[in-house]
């Protein structure tokens, strides 16, 4: 495979090169000035931030080993890694610890919260914002038993082979309706009661992992996927997390064994607001100076199509060139998020899609551990910036708690083809009528963040549960009694 990349990318250079080339007659074919040295440069073609990328209709052009390399998932655990053991000290000074609550709880109401700041002089606030549910943020109240678990397998066509857990007399129909903000997120059975987090397994290895698929209210079921299991395995001292193999001639290998009396609850989940996790950028509402063309005032480009009403409505402050997939399982991790594995006590089992590295590929695609270097005036510059208003971090906050964040619909004309709660971003209070239960809304480029309430008819920033009001987003200390906690 490698010999057939390698042959493929010579041709694509070559032929990339003959185009460059021949430059116009009147600008000496092209060629640069032979009183000084030629520099490296990439070999694919990609339009400059300021400019080039940051116009309508532009688009970028990778080699095939630039492509292969980019989409490595073996370069960001490396470099999730060299975070974690080389360089964990420039990020892990500021963490912000919270609780998300809704009105009507999915078992406890609550989502406990962590969201960690990576330094980066390529953020428009010098940061980027790692958010993660912590594992166990959600435990079903009930272990799973026998007579409530049911195996569909029969099907020829493995993909379709499911796990299907009766909650009837677990969870009430109002509690049950909350497991569609879920849908898409790791169950696994590492609880062996529903104190979070004393009743945490730890070094859980053998544990499992299945993804929810389907919540239904009538038939009072969660429905998971069982054909693409995933899970702690022990290499030495270490539990690793890995996609486990499935057999559809042996279904049950992988599904939860009854006999464990052991409580399902949620998986680590994780989000990250940097490019390389979102597939799209925010504009730059903080400091719009100097090389900034695509910070200052995002637009699309050529390599994706507009895909709603939404999205058009969002151009100038958000542009995406790739879909966040709605399965966690599907989604490519970048270094931040392996990083925050290592810390929680899951990092990926080493990948092996080893990257191809050549001469002329090494500097630029070279292992990269640390952020491009910070001065001291991109230090203060974080200091100055980060937090500076909440776009970014409720962002990353909003997808682990299970807000949808960018609808592929006209959700201002009451279309909402997803089950999920969503985020408004938009400067003016979003009309009632077009909000359902639990939206949240972020005033545009403020620390104003509200939940939508059906029964007032708005946005509320106080939960009542229990008679007792509670702030909807609620900053709590590390080791405060009832705060996240990372249970590895």
């Amino acid at each position: 495979m490698q010999q057939e990349l390698l042959r493929l990318a010579v041709t694509t250079k070559t032929g990339e090169r003959m185009a460059k080339g021949l430059g116009s007659l009147d600008k000496n074919f092209g060629m640069g000035s032979m009183s000084r040295g030629l520099k490296p440069r990439s070999h694919g073609w990609y339009p400059t931030k300021g400019y080039g990328a940051g116009i309508y209709g532009g688009a970028v052009f990778p080699t095939v080993i630039e492509a292969y390399n980019s989409e490595s998932d073996y370069k960001r655990w490396r470099a999730g890694q060299d975070f974690y053991f080389s360089s964990g000290s420039s990020w892990a000074d500021r963490s912000i610890y919270s609780l998300a609550r809704f009105p009507q709880g999915a078992v406890d109401g609550q989502s406990k919260d962590i969201v960690t700041l990576f330094p980066s002089k390529n953020s428009p606030e010098r940061a980027w914002y790692v958010g993660q549910r912590t594992r166990g943020s959600i435990i079903l109240p009930q272990p799973i038993s026998s007579g409530t678990i049911t195996i569909n397998a029969t099907d020829p066509d493995p993909s379709t082979h499911t796990l299907v857990w009766d909650v009837t007399g677990i969870l009430s129909v109002a509690q049950l309706g909350i497991f569609n903000i879920f849908k898409g997120d790791q169950f696994e059975n590492t609880a062996t009661g529903t104190n979070y987090p004393d009743d945490l397994v730890e070094k859980d290895a053998g544990s499992v992992a299945l993804v929810l698929t389907d919540v239904s209210t009538s038939s009072m079921t969660l429905t998971f996927d069982l054909s693409r299991p995933q899970g702690r395995i022990a290499r030495g001292e270490r539990i690793y997390w890995k996609k486990l193999v499935y057999d559809p001639s042996e279904p049950t290998r992988y599904a939860w064994d009854p006999a464990s009396n052991r409580h399902l609850c949620s998986s680590f989940k994780f989000f990250c607001c940097c490019p390389d996790h979102l597939g799209g950028a925010l504009a730059n509402l903080e400091y719009p100076e100097g090389d900034a063309g695509m910070d200052e005032f995002p637009l699309p480009n050529t390599a994706r199509t507009v895909r709603s009403a939404w999205e058009k409505q969002g151009v100038g402050y958000y542009r995406q060139w790739r879909s966040l997939p709605f399965r966690i399982d599907e989604r490519r991790e970048c270094k931040h998020i392996h990083a925050m594995r290592w810390a929680c006590g899951c990092p990926w089992h080493e990948p092996d899609d080893y990257m191809i590295e050549t001469d002329q590929d090494v500097d630029q695609f070279g292992f990269i551990g640390r952020e491009e270097g910070m001065s001291e005036e991109d230090y203060e510059e974080y200091q100055m910036l980060r937090e500076l208003n909440k776009d970014r971090y409720i962002l990353s906050l909003a997808e682990v708690v299970g807000i949808e964040l960018f609808p592929p619909s006209d959700v201002r004309d009451g279309i909402r083809t997803d089950s999920r709660p969503m985020l408004w971003n938009d400067t003016l209070e979003p009309d009632a009528a077009w909000c359902r239960q639990n939206d949240w809304w972020c005033r545009r480029g403020t620390s104003e963040i509200k939940i939508f309430n059906t029964s007032a008819n708005k946005f509320e920033s106080i939960i009542t549960a229990g008679g007792i009001e509670y702030p909807m987003i609620e900053e709590v200390e590390e080791g405060a009694a009832g705060s996240p906690k990372i249970v590895p």
